[in-house]
């Protein structure tokens, strides 16, 4: 069986996420598979143990692609900016299963709130957004139905060509199917499947560290409204007042910003708050391995793949109530999420994660036993694969 990932702007920097990991795992159980993407500079000698095909997108379109392609399934990324039920239909005429995987939070469109309304409207005064907001405002929901009409089309038509719906947390499996029953699809229901992302192998294998009261938060955290960065320095100060036994160490890109937000902080709280930078994926297990807690302020996440490594590595989550972190916590075993996105009901997560380990509520190495085996890639691969001989 040879199952191939269509992911038009794949790069080397996702062999780590799941576009890579999800064809790493189905190679260690002995599927052949490959990347198929957009041709780009970046994969220049770039020699993954998987096969790279790289074409243009009219290539991409021309059916006699899809028929010469030896692949049984795909595992289609929606396209990037476009209109991808007509490339579904292509792979479908050329003999293909299509495995529409969304990466999302199943926010597709009305009667679901769009995942944006979570940034506060001072953060986002355009006009766009003023009008986006007073429309959901409004009672009619026949305004709210024709404003998302036309993108709400394009989704469905895209679940309909392909042979089933992968989705990344239950609760964005509820969202999705909530959003299919409202506008009269429910018969494409029997399609959709939850499948978490699968982590690498470095976090299911590698030993637990001795925790100490550490906590962490990694990120991109120049994308300030998705990752929620004022109001992640905010509470992470507020939280060193509260907790003086507590370190805090955060890294990623957009780090020169968090800086400059800490400025107003007390000394006392600086001296505890270890900001790195950048740092490589292969280092990352080092940090997570000794730290206590994970902090994902997030305001959406279709996955995230960062609670997911520091659960494999004996972490507790403390976020916000989105889609994923709810599913990664489950229910207050392996975390804490915040009743709303506001910056009390954080803070008190946070405060009260803390406590669950002062306690003894958690124990490290039951929370990576419980996730390791669920997020392991070749259990997400198996997964994958029973999908394509079921469908």
């Amino acid at each position: 069986m040879k199952i191939s990932t269509f992911f038009d702007i794949y790069t080397p920097v996702h062999e780590t996420k799941d576009p890579g990991q999800i064809s790493l795992g189905l190679i260690d159980n002995g599927v052949d598979a490959e990347v198929i993407t957009v041709s780009k500079k970046e994969l220049v000698n770039y020699h993954p143990k998987f096969g790279v095909v790289e074409k243009s997108l009219s290539e991409l379109y021309d059916d006699a692609f899809w028929l010469e392609n030896g692949s049984e399934a795909i595992i289609g990324y929606p396209l990037q900016g476009g209109f991808y039920s007509q490339l579904i239909e292509k792979m479908k005429a050329g003999g293909k299963k299509v495995l529409l995987k969304l990466d999302d939070d199943g926010r597709i469109a009305y009667p679901l709130q769009r995942r944006s309304h979570r940034v506060p409207l001072r953060e986002r005064l355009t006009a766009k957004d003023i009008v986006s907001d007073l429309y959901w405002r409004l009672p009619f929901k026949s305004f709210k139905r024709r404003k998302h009409a036309n993108f709400t089309a394009e989704a469905i038509r895209q679940m309909e060509f392909s042979d089933a719906v992968i989705i990344e947390s239950p609760d964005a499996l509820a969202n999705l199917d909530y959003f299919l029953a409202a506008w009269g699809r429910v018969d494409l229901i029997s399609k959709t499947h939850f499948i978490p992302n699968p982590v690498t192998p470095e976090f299911v294998e590698g030993e637990i560290g001795k925790k100490g009261n550490i906590a962490v938060a990694h990120g991109r955290w120049e994308d300030y409204r998705v990752k929620n960065t004022g109001l992640m320095v905010e509470t992470v100060i507020a939280f060193l007042k509260q907790r003086q036994d507590f370190k805090f160490i955060i890294f990623g890109s957009g780090t020169d910003q968090v800086k400059n937000l800490l400025n107003s902080a007390p000394q006392h709280v600086r001296d505890r708050i270890d900001v790195r930078g950048y740092i490589e994926h292969r280092n990352v297990k080092d940090i997570v391995s000794n730290a206590k807690l994970l902090f994902v302020p997030s305001r959406w996440e279709s996955f995230s793949i960062a609670s997911a490594e520091a659960l494999c590595s004996g972490c507790s989550i403390v976020g916000t109530p989105a889609e994923a972190l709810r599913y990664l916590s489950m229910q207050g075993f392996s975390g804490t999420i915040a009743a709303t996105f506001d910056k009390e009901a954080i803070l008190a997560a946070l405060v009260q994660d803390a406590t669950k380990w002062d306690n003894g509520y958690y124990d490290p190495q039951k929370i990576a036993a419980f996730w390791r085996p669920k997020l392991d890639r070749k259990t997400i691969a198996k997964s994958i694969e029973n999908l394509v001989k079921t469908t």
